[in-house]
């Protein structure tokens, strides 16, 4: 699926995860399989068909979610069964996925709880700690957690370790300022500045360079905001004795390009403007306190029985250097470390590397927004058919930039008519099932078109609506049962139209597909129709 998600083809990605998922929540699949889904059908443009599996996701992080000192659980047991959750950086973006998620349907209220549900302690590992009395020395790593807490089981008895994994750390405030920008936003959509303002001003502290963004967002006057994701997230991998231990290897570059904005309609075009990042993954996950001690805990077990066997050999070696200070320890114990200690390396391989928070003005019906990274000229991108929000307020809209360029699509010329678009298309006078470019649902108003145009004049809206039914075709989210469904335009079975200024509408609507192939015989037979009809005014695509 990578391969896909990563060229921005999110719609079949998301349709296969839908029919994927696991109902056993012992299983470590089991969040993460909805952490996953989450987060393409975020991409696709599609919150409503996320409203499902975003409650569904946001339970199990709230079930147990904290220890009593504020800091998260990656491992629980619910009703005698044991669910993991996700390092702590999954589930700080987990919360924050969920947040965007509820604002893109303009619920600010549960975005914001969402969005303060991000913002837990941490558990920071010091130094003083894991000297056990020596002279401090060395970073603080995985590996010099577990080494400490086997030193305690051996010393103090059996338990020493586990308390030490349990408690030897001093509960941190969070650096995650994502978190507090999404919340301070949220905030905002709730009329509360002050508190908007406070979260902004910490976003700040944490993240110097986000300085002048929390002023723009302080100042106000903007009505949309744009999430920007960019890159593909670390990937985890085995590391460490035997891969008793894990890692997060970056797979896309940090660096400290700006994300260029410029909004642009018919009536004018406002200057671009730059906005930092508000998020690095690969600084993330390479920390340890944004890290679980599963593996640190699983580890120090194995590692205990090394210093049993092993004796005093252990002690030879440097303190920083892992595999000089198990020593012949773990020689003498290695069969048994590669029968047992390999880590698992399940996660959610579909987070971004990093995350924009952009404030603009839409003023006009069906503008335009460009977005592109600095030194990235593959990573343009030109979002189509954005109005200013209905209600006059604030909007969010998420877009997820793929990490391969080049596609058509990415220039913003609008091919096919749809909800959200109310231009003329050529050849949307006939709708897509049967050889037009339309893909609007069935209404009134469209059939109007349609007629207008000199076709399906003898039809009705219900006539109309009963071709996409008996075709097996969703016209709403009510229809899919909650859930995703790919689009007719890419083969699938849904007219239901993802939200414009995002990813997904720009993939559909923004590049040819194939005609539409009729799978019953009554569609076949009114699309046949249609073709001999001579006298329609416009002709067919």
């Amino acid at each position: 699926m990578l391969p896909a998600v990563n060229a921005g083809r999110y719609g079949g990605v998301g349709a296969a995860l839908s029919t994927r998922l696991t109902e056993d929540r012992s299983s470590r699949d089991y969040v993460l399989d909805r952490a996953r889904l989450l987060a393409i059908t975020l991409a696709e443009g599609s919150p409503d068909a996320a409203e499902e599996v975003a409650n569904e996701y946001f339970s199990m992080l709230r079930t147990q979610g904290l220890n009593d000192n504020r800091t998260i659980r990656s491992v629980i047991f619910s009703d005698g069964v044991r669910i993991w959750k996700g390092e702590p950086f999954e589930q700080a973006l987990g919360y924050t996925q969920i947040a965007i998620q509820k604002a893109m349907r303009g619920e600010w209220d549960n975005a914001r709880a969402a969005a303060q549900s991000s913002l837990f302690l941490l558990k920071d590992f010091t130094e003083n700690e894991l000297s056990g009395g020596r002279r401090p020395g060395g970073s603080v790593t995985a590996a010099r957690v577990a080494r400490r807490a086997a030193e305690l089981d051996q010393a103090r008895g059996e338990g020493s370790g586990d308390d030490f994994i349990d408690n030897g750390y001093v509960p941190v405030k969070t650096d995650f300022a994502l978190g507090y920008l999404i919340s301070g936003v949220a905030s905002l959509g709730l009329g509360r500045a002050e508190e908007a303002a406070d979260n902004f001003r910490e976003a700040a502290r944490i993240e110097p360079s986000l300085a002048g963004l929390a002023e723009e967002l302080n100042a106000g006057g903007f009505n949309t905001i744009l999430v920007v994701d960019f890159g593909r997230g670390p990937t985890k991998v085995n590391t460490g004795l035997d891969g008793a231990f894990t890692a997060f290897q970056p797979n896309s570059r940090a660096t400290a390009d700006a994300l260029s904005v410029q909004v642009v309609s018919d009536a004018a075009s406002e200057p671009a403007e730059r906005f930092p990042a508000a998020m690095d993954l690969n600084r993330m996950a390479a920390t340890l306190k944004w890290n679980n001690l599963e593996d640190v805990r699983r580890a120090k077990s194995l590692l205990g029985n090394a210093l049993l066997v092993g004796g005093a050999a252990v002690a030879v070696g440097s303190e920083d250097d892992e595999a000089r200070w198990v020593g012949a320890g773990v020689a003498l114990a290695g069969l048994l470390m590669k029968a047992t200690a390999t880590a698992d390396t399940r996660h959610n391989e579909f987070l971004p590397q990093r995350t924009f928070v952009v404030p603009v003005t839409i003023q006009d019906r069906a503008s335009s927004i460009a977005i592109q990274l600095d030194r990235e000229p593959t990573s343009r991108i030109v979002l189509p058919a954005i109005d200013p929000p209905a209600d006059g307020t604030l909007q969010l809209r998420y877009v997820r930039i793929p990490p391969i360029g080049g596609q058509s699509w990415r220039d913003g010329r609008i091919m096919y008519a749809n909800d959200r678009f109310e231009g003329v298309v050529a050849g949307d006078g006939l709708p897509y099932l049967l050889g037009g470019t339309c893909v609007r649902t069935p209404s009134f108003e469209t059939l109007q078109r349609y007629q207008s145009a000199g076709n399906l004049r003898d039809y009705t809206v219900n006539d109309l609506e009963n071709l996409y039914r008996e075709e097996g075709i969703t016209l709403s989210v009510e229809d899919q049962r909650g859930g995703f469904r790919k689009h007719i335009l890419e083969g699938g079975d849904s007219l239901v139209c993802p939200l414009s200024g995002t990813t997904g509408y720009s993939r559909l609507m923004c590049q040819s597909h194939p005609p539409y192939q009729p799978k019953t015989r009554s569609v076949a037979e009114a699309a046949a129709r249609v073709r001999s009809n001579r006298g329609s005014p416009e002709p067919l695509p």
